[in-house]
């Protein structure tokens, strides 16, 4: 983890200096520090970036329209509360296109879920099986569902922060 002599204090103001800095070759000011390695420097580097919440820019790629990403959203929001999107504006102005910025809790988690976590959390909630990543209520199919998209947390609780959705 982060060595003695390298304390976070340092790190943070280490980065608020590159980031002000901003100007110049971007790989090159974002060399790490002496006293960290590039995965100790990510890691925090993300910790103090997210604070409390993470933010998403979404390309629409899937949804293809906004009204088939509000839709996807209140799935989500409905059948994963724990983890909801709220949308807090766009970007992507003037060149035709605008993408929606979503913000969502920032999960502090141990690692991702494993398949039969995924499964029988799942099945709790009342979804059963298709595939590998895909579950079904009857009513609502939830695609994606793999290892990256499921975090558990350190008291064992899982949350799906990223999925898709469809009625059937």
């Amino acid at each position: 983890m982060l060595k003695e002599s390298c304390p976070i204090e340092v790190f943070a103001t280490e980065l608020r200096r590159r980031i002000q800095e901003g100007s110049g070759d971007a790989q090159k000011n974002l060399q790490t520090l002496p006293c960290l390695t590039p995965k100790e420097e990510a890691l925090i580097a993300e910790k103090l970036a997210h604070g409390n919440v993470i933010y998403k820019v979404n390309n629409l790629m899937t949804s293809k329209t906004l009204l088939s990403l509000f839709e996807r959203l209140n799935l989500h929001n409905s059948i994963f509360p724990q983890t909801s999107y709220q949308l807090t504006g766009f970007t992507g102005f003037g060149n035709g296109s605008i993408y929606p910025i979503l913000q969502q809790d920032f999960i502090i988690y141990e690692r991702e879920a494993t398949p039969i976590e995924i499964d029988m959390y799942m099945s709790a909630i009342g979804f059963q099986k298709l595939s590998a990543a895909k579950f079904s209520n009857g009513v609502i199919e939830v695609s994606d569902l793999h290892p990256r998209n499921v975090l558990k947390d350190y008291e064992g609780d899982l949350y799906v922060i990223d999925a898709e959705f469809r009625l059937v």
